[in-house]
């Protein structure tokens, strides 16, 4: 078999090039092969190309390039030391996670343990990205915590807390026990297997129940010590601080039995726990899992890079160096990294440069793919619309000729083309408000952004334009402004100027502290957006009795139904819809009321009248009446 090495996207067309095959040939074998698409500019995804060129003898390579670019360009994480290796490595903190439902105090067991205030300065009362701070405890240990947020939609946030973490302590609050976001803290740390240490809080309630929450953790799969498992169990109250130097113990505990070791020399390597702006230009929070930190360590986290200028600890006093299992605040960076990222150390500045790039390309490459399909799906859609388009008017023009050809006059149809080109996403009335997110770290750009996306509604949704981590720009407002949006700025201090400027141009700059307010402002955006909604209530209901009819000047007559009012009144003026059995006859307005001989505004149940309809006089005997009041409302967005 001939070698042959496939790029990752190829044409139909291009893949004929390759194999030396006419297009032709190459459309048929792939019909054969069961392909439905075989058009000249249909992207094939190298596995794709690559079984169609075997069946031309040739012997595909795909992937194996682009692996060997990966090795030579990227950095890669050292792989773990053996076991028997680490007991010779120096002992690091622990890193201890604190988890569990909102509002069952995370943060004020957090804020006794290290003896200051976050809840205070937190809006809202709850934690609104992840901090890591160490901690030195009376025990004379070392032990860094994250604080990781209890809001759902911080989710992706706590997950990656899990991943990093060597203990969990989940918090559970004594008068409320298990909660949906316990169980799902309880399964990331099943999933990550990091052992849970249990702290019970809010004892200090006269509702406490501290066996109902071991029972409950037991029935979720958590093995209490109590029950012959391994799990402990440790009652407190974050606010009275009663065991407090208990949980302390036991995380101390067992952070001994798992004994935590890392290298301290050679590559660095780590996690960016958070990232934002902040006066001194771009910084992040690194928790450093391997080697030492020092300023003037080159590192590259993500698609951006830095050379190290300061270090500096969660109050802010600069370090000389940070070694692992201890988070710093790093500065310095190209771009902004992301939470979540990778932290790696590499050799020189040319390196971390080319590897920014490399990782840029490939996130490129990952993108085409994605769009690949759709794509695809769109030029098959355009062709059976163009063919549909084709096929009715061949049909129209054969008519024509039938009907020529048997003498009878025909009057021309336009036919009717399908619009091509229509965004997918896009459905037949419906709007779409494009959003702006500006937030002060990057993982409330994240949380922000995911909580926007699920906004969605059959008539109107919200559509992300940009979302980045900085105060909001004069650009920011030119680019709403241009596209008919608005900008959230997500726990950013208030700007009068830019506030004033978007104010001016019709942007809505929603300012918020806390999500949930986001979540209501920007529902109110969308509502307004949303066409009125049509309520109709029915006033009054009648039966046609009879049919007569009046004289209304010289000769003319008009038509009037006999009727008698079973429920409700009946009006002059009003909207009025007739039904006969099931099928609606008429739709209309009451022009004439009568009682008698005399004209009335209206009649009410149990007596009997004379209606005239306008333009309408096809009523029968038997015939219902409904008439109706037609008002509009504000729709409004299900909550």
């Amino acid at each position: 078999m001939t070698p042959i090495n496939l790029p990752e996207f190829v044409s139909v067309s291009k893949l004929a090039q390759l194999t030396n095959v006419t297009y032709q040939e190459m459309a048929d074998k792939m019909e054969e092969l069961g392909f439905e698409n075989t058009s000249h500019d249909h992207i094939l995804g190298s596995e794709e190309a690559g079984l169609i060129a075997m069946e031309y003898n040739f012997d595909p390579t795909m992937g194996a390039q682009d692996e060997a670019e990966a090795e030579e360009r990227d950095l890669k994480a050292l792989p773990e030391p053996a076991p028997e290796d680490k007991e010779f490595l120096p002992v690091r903190p622990p890193v201890v996670a604190i988890m569990g439902h909102v509002d069952h105090g995370k943060t004020t067991i957090l804020d006794y343990l290290r003896k200051s205030s976050i809840a205070a300065s937190e809006h809202g009362g709850i934690t609104q990205h992840i901090g890591a701070f160490s901690v030195a405890l009376s025990s004379g240990k070392t032990i860094t915590f994250l604080d990781t947020p209890g809001h759902a939609a911080f989710l992706e946030m706590r997950k990656r807390g899990a991943t990093v973490t060597d203990i969990i302590i989940l918090v559970v609050a004594a008068d409320d026990s298990v909660k949906p976001q316990t169980i799902e803290a309880i399964k990331h740390a099943q999933s990550a297997h990091v052992p849970i240490i249990v702290a019970v809080n809010k004892i200090d309630k006269e509702e406490a129940n501290v066996d109902r929450v071991k029972q409950d953790l037991a029935r979720h799969g958590v093995e209490i010590e109590d029950f012959g498992g391994d799990t402990q169990v440790v009652p407190v109250s974050g606010k009275t601080g009663q065991g407090i130097d208990e949980l302390e113990d036991a995380a101390v505990t067992l952070s001994e039995i798992l004994d935590h070791r890392a290298d301290t020399e050679g590559q660095v390597e780590g996690w960016v726990i958070e990232a934002t702006t902040k006066s001194n230009g771009r910084v992040a929070t690194v928790l450093v899992r391997r080697g030492t930190l020092k300023p003037g360590t080159i590192i590259v986290a993500g698609k951006t890079w830095t050379r190290v200028r300061s270090l500096r600890n969660e109050a802010g006093v600069v370090q000389m160096s940070a070694g692992p299992g201890t988070p710093i605040e790093v500065d310095g960076w190209r771009d902004q990294p992301e939470a979540g990222d990778e932290v790696i150390q590499a050799p020189n500045e040319q390196k971390a440069a080319d590897v920014v790039d490399f990782r840029a390309e490939l996130a490129e490459r990952i993108r085409m793919a994605e769009d690949m399909e759709k794509i695809n799906a769109q030029r098959r859609e355009q062709q059976v619309q163009r063919d549909m388009t084709k096929e009715a008017a061949a049909a129209e023009k054969a008519a024509e000729r039938a009907a020529r050809a048997s003498g009878t006059e025909v009057e021309a149809t336009a036919t009717r083309k399908p619009a091509l080109g229509n965004d997918d996403n896009e459905t037949p009335g419906h709007q779409f408000v494009p959003f702006i997110i500006k937030a002060d770290v990057s993982g409330s750009v994240e949380a922000v952004s995911a909580y926007l996306l699920q906004m969605t509604n059959p008539l109107c949704s919200p559509k992300l334009l940009r979302a980045s981590v900085g105060p909001v720009s004069e650009f920011d407002i030119e680019h709403a402004d241009a596209a008919g949006g608005h900008i959230i700025a997500f726990n950013l201090p208030h700007d009068p100027d830019n506030s004033g400027r978007a104010e001016r141009k019709g942007i809505k700059l929603l300012e918020q502290n806390v999500i949930y307010r986001i979540v209501d402002d920007v529902r109110a955006v969308l509502e307004e957006k949303l066409p009125p909604q049509k309520i109709q209530k029915v006033t009054g209901e009648a039966e046609v009795a009879m049919s007569f009819e009046i004289g209304v000047g010289g000769r003319k007559k008009m038509k009037i139904a006999g009727l008698k009012v079973r429920n409700g009144v009946v009006a002059k003026g009003s909207r009025v819809r007739v039904t006969r059995g099931e099928e609606r006859v008429y739709d209309g307005t009451v022009t004439s009321l009568k009682n008698v001989k005399k004209d009335v505004q209206e009649m009410r149940r149990g007596t009997e009248c004379g209606m005239g309809f306008e333009d309408w006089e096809d009523f029968e005997v038997g015939d219902m009446i409904q008439t109706f009041e037609e008002r509009t409302q504000k729709r409004a967005l299900p909550i």
